[in-house]
């Protein structure tokens, strides 16, 4: 019923995507704003997909309209790896700000 996730070409994907930008910022490329914003934007748009996906889910589960469909419970999980990471990596973007709030 569940395929085969892709964790590890996604991870090393997104940590080569997000070397690359950091590396443009650094070399001043792009600015830190745009730094920043392509970071988040993908930790929202994974987010939103994670969070629609899952409320159709439990819908299927909970009211059993439709047979759980295992495309939608792969991509949750695809789109549940990306936000993981993004969020990972929003941590490292604001861990200045984090560490004088909790340090």
């Amino acid at each position: 019923m569940f395929g085969q996730y892709y964790l590890l070409p996604l991870t090393l994907l997104l940590i080569i995507l997000y070397t690359l930008t950091y590396f443009l910022y650094t070399d001043g490329t792009i600015t830190k704003r745009t730094y920043k914003l392509i970071w988040l934007i993908i930790l929202i748009a994974s987010s939103l997909i994670v969070s629609i996906l899952g409320l159709i889910l439990e819908y299927y589960i909970n009211y059993q309209i439709f047979p759980i469909d295992s495309t939608l419970i792969f991509w949750h999980v695809e789109a549940g790896i990306i936000a993981t990471l993004s969020g990972i990596f929003h941590i490292h973007i604001y861990w200045k700000k984090i560490k004088n709030i909790f340090l």
